[in-house]
């Protein structure tokens, strides 16, 4: 063989060589990246740690999801971002859900996140979903006073809350209906979490509706107290919530899809598996000056019957208050099975 075929067999070998890697690695790569791309802006508050702890621990590059941080974005205006596409997942309780759905939004939840313990021995336990606090010495101290605050101060009860239609006041609603308390005798003041316990101190709201890592900061601090928990007012259903993307998105990308739920969940089963660190990682995002407690989440993951049957409670609520009509929505309305295979359904909703 002369030399100049031994110089064209190279150069072909070379091509082939890289061809391959070019063609087959770096397009496909770049497909990769271009279709697994998940937006979401990671918000220094409550919903912080299975993003902190899943970039931190490099659960998202361990499945390969190209995830976008696209900013803080405060509660009243996550849903327009949804729909405005500048993010592309949406994380929420079944009523934010339900809301999307109303305004138009063809979305569908593919895996429980949250969740609300059960079988807890504290009475205020750290897990819980929400505390509701008020001022130690203030003008509220029990349900009694709850129960003749209007009669008494001439005025409504002021909750805050991050956001109207979320968790904070569809639960607060359900524990003052147990007390027979009338809509027209209380009423929801706005404030982001991080700023409500120094409205409760200030005296511009009565109660504070706080979540993880919020109500253990103000705990801490003092001059509070431990009014009710999303546990007395909502049951084992208060904490669930609900990782969704929308049908275009999953019917586009259903790969994206689970590679982001495994990660997103290995995430979520990493910090309750480890909560002082998850607490350390979600502190030093938001600026706390304690190590945070962070929320509980469902180790199963899984859309089955007990997780359905919270989800019909949320819609139940939602009709009692006036804000859906029977039958308006169902639960299958909600969800999809079409992700099952990323749940562990050996283990426990809660």
């Amino acid at each position: 063989m002369t030399k100049k075929k031994y110089i064209a067999i190279s150069i072909l070998i070379v091509i082939f060589v890289f061809g391959g890697l070019f063609y087959g690695g770096i397009f496909d790569f770049q497909a990769k990246e271009a279709t697994n791309t998940v937006k979401s802006g990671v918000t220094k508050d409550c919903t912080s740690t299975p993003w902190v702890v899943a970039q931190k621990k490099d659960f998202f590059k361990k499945y390969g999801v190209n995830f976008k941080d696209v900013g803080q974005i405060a509660p009243p205006q996550r849903k327009a971002a949804f729909l405005s596409g500048q993010t592309n997942v949406f994380e929420e309780h079944p009523n934010g859900i339900i809301n999307l759905i109303k305004s138009g939004a063809k979305i569908r939840a593919v895996a429980v996140i949250g969740a609300e313990p059960v079988n807890q021995t504290e009475r205020y336990d750290l897990k819980y979903h929400m505390h509701y606090l008020v001022k130690d010495g203030g003008l509220i101290k029990n349900a009694d006073d709850l129960k003749k605050f209007k009669e008494k101060n001439n005025r409504k009860i002021k909750i805050g809350v991050a956001a109207t239609g979320i968790c904070a006041d569809l639960e607060a609603t359900a524990y003052l209906n147990k007390l027979n308390i009338s809509k027209d005798d209380y009423e929801f003041i706005v404030i982001n979490d991080d700023q409500q316990e120094q409205s409760l101190q200030q005296g511009l709201i009565d109660i504070a509706s706080l979540h993880p890592p919020f109500f253990l900061k103000a705990e801490k601090d003092g001059g509070v107290n431990v009014l009710f928990t999303s546990t007395d007012a909502f049951g084992p259903a208060a904490g669930i919530t609900l990782l969704a993307f929308s049908e275009d998105f999953i019917n586009k990308y259903p790969g994206t899809v689970e590679d982001f739920i495994r990660a997103y969940t290995d995430s979520t089963r990493w910090s309750n598996d480890h909560r002082d660190e998850a607490g350390k990682l979600t502190a030093e995002f938001i600026d706390l000056p304690y190590t945070s407690n962070v929320h509980w989440y469902s180790p199963s993951n899984a859309i089955d019957d007990t997780s359905k049957a919270y989800i019909q409670q949320w819609i139940d609520a939602m009709v009692e208050n006036g804000q859906l009509k029977k039958g308006e929505i169902t639960v299958d309305d909600i969800v999809t099975y079409k992700f099952k295979d990323t749940w562990k359904t050996n283990l426990p909703d809660n």
